[in-house]
């Protein structure tokens, strides 16, 4: 059984896997890594909590209590509708570019996976909207750090419509535009089934896509496919597109 590091487990993808992560027989601890309390953490004897302030360091006593896990799941994320851009870009790319760079040495074969979303892209053109841009350098530069941590592996991984309707189990505070979008939902679902990625579905992907301990080609081969892009390079690096995503989770 495995150790795994969680993030923005009071968010949308982050709850919903956090709640897989304790219901699942392969995961025998959870290190969440919050600024604040998690209650649906509360009373699980395989869950750990740290408070940590400061994403962008991580200090040996926190390392060392993180010690072997074999990979983490990066789902802290805002809106860019909710900060400022420079704020934006510190939470999307700096934050999650330290935190894989102080994980990587806790185990020979370490799984990154970040949470980035449909409509991203590493090739920006002139109306490429911010977010898109930003998680694209993100994408870009997590790729990038393979080539100094040979043990590190990559899963980019896109969502678009992450649908909490049928396990709402944020804890963290609602926002207008959630609410509005609950409302648009069965519209959604009619014209763009493809886009939709319900959270029980998606946290069993992500879940696996962390605790992945086979080599490049056997995962090639298992994986790749529509919306599933393997990148080139000695190390896995990956990266999961809605479609593939759905095609994965049997949806």
């Amino acid at each position: 059984m495995a150790h795994v590091i969680l993030t923005g487990c009071t968010g949308t993808a982050g709850s919903a896997i956090l709640a897989q992560c304790i219901k699942s027989s392969k995961v025998s601890r959870v290190s969440i890594i919050s600024r604040r309390p998690v209650r649906q953490a509360e009373g699980q004897d395989k869950v750990k909590v740290h408070i940590h302030e400061d994403f962008r360091s991580y200090p040996d006593s926190l390392l060392s209590e993180l010690e072997g896990a074999i990979g983490c799941i990066w789902a802290l994320g805002i809106s860019v509708s909710q900060v400022k851009p420079d704020e934006y870009r510190t939470i999307t790319y700096d934050y999650a570019l330290a935190a894989a760079k102080a994980f990587a040495p806790l185990n020979p074969a370490f799984n990154f996976v970040y949470i980035s979303g449909e409509g991203v892209t590493r090739t920006p053109g002139r109306f490429t909207p911010f977010f898109a841009r930003v998680k694209g350098e993100a994408e870009t530069a997590l790729l990038a750090l393979r080539s100094d941590n040979p043990g590190l592996r990559i899963w980019n991984v896109r969502p678009a419509f992450i649908d909490e309707s049928r396990n709402p189990l944020k804890d963290g505070p609602d926002i207008m535009f959630k609410k509005l979008m609950y409302r648009a939902l069965p519209l959604v679902r009619t014209v763009w089934p493809s886009g939709v990625s319900p959270t029980g579905p998606l946290a069993e992907l992500l879940e696996r896509c962390a605790l992945e301990n086979a080599s490049k080609d056997d995962v090639k081969a298992r994986v790749q496919g529509i919306g599933v892009t393997v990148q080139e390079g000695d190390t896995l690096g990956v990266l999961l597109a809605n479609t593939g995503i759905r095609r994965l989770a049997g949806l």
